[in-house]
């Protein structure tokens, strides 16, 4: 069976034989791990759109419970990244959470389009990288049913006891669009509070934790 559809690509491992393992996340089919023979270090359209941080177009052959990538053409590379440290890190932990907290083929067309949405306002941004990185989890925590709504903090084992100016922090980030945020610039001390708290919320929740990216 063929298949076409969006992906943001969160990792490749090298394997055997030249062979790329590559995780994506897709409009269509959820996160799906498929195999791929050209390497990133090519030249060709296929081998650019398995690099971390592209969105691209895929063509997937799926016999059985393997996948494989069978042709991929960039929509948009993210690849300069890595030439802004702070940024890199925060898209770096981005997609490791995503591909975290995502069961294998399960759709979920609202958060990739939030996480594509996300590198989108990130790859605009020249500060405050963390306020989109904390934005985005909330987001998706709420997509997901696991977030509570602001009137019920109080109630709430994780959320409950939390400063005053930090449940208003995250009552807003849950009340508004993510694309809002793109004016909007925490100080880093602020945002690495809210982050802390949510990723505990997630780690809690789903079991998401000792995330490398995290650790940089």
């Amino acid at each position: 069976m063929n298949a076409d559809c969006q992906g943001i690509v969160v990792r490749q491992t090298k394997t055997l034989k030249n062979r790329r393992m590559i995780l994506l996340i897709t409009d269509a089919y959820g996160k799906i791990s498929a195999g791929a023979s050209a390497s990133e270090r090519g030249k060709g359209k296929s081998a650019l759109a398995l690099r971390p941080f592209t969105l691209g177009r895929y063509r997937l052959s799926r016999k059985g419970a393997y996948v494989n990538i069978v042709e991929g053409e960039t929509i948009h590379s993210y690849y300069g990244f890595a030439s802004d440290y702070d940024k890199f890190i925060e898209a770096s932990l981005l997609l490791e959470w995503t591909g975290k907290i995502m069961p294998e083929d399960m759709p979920s067309p609202e958060i990739f389009k939030l996480l594509s949405e996300c590198l989108e306002l990130m790859d605009a941004r020249k500060r405050a990288f963390r306020t989109l990185t904390v934005s985005y989890m909330v987001q998706v925590l709420k997509l997901s049913g696991l977030w509570p709504e602001s009137q019920n903090f109080k109630s709430d084992e994780l959320l409950s006891g939390l400063d005053f100016d930090i449940v208003n922090a995250l009552a807003y980030l849950s009340e508004n669009p993510l694309n809002t945020m793109k004016n909007l610039a925490l100080d880093d001390g602020r945002a690495d509070v809210l982050k802390r708290i949510v990723m505990r919320y997630a780690e809690w929740h789903l079991d998401v934790g000792n995330l490398k990216s995290d650790k940089v």
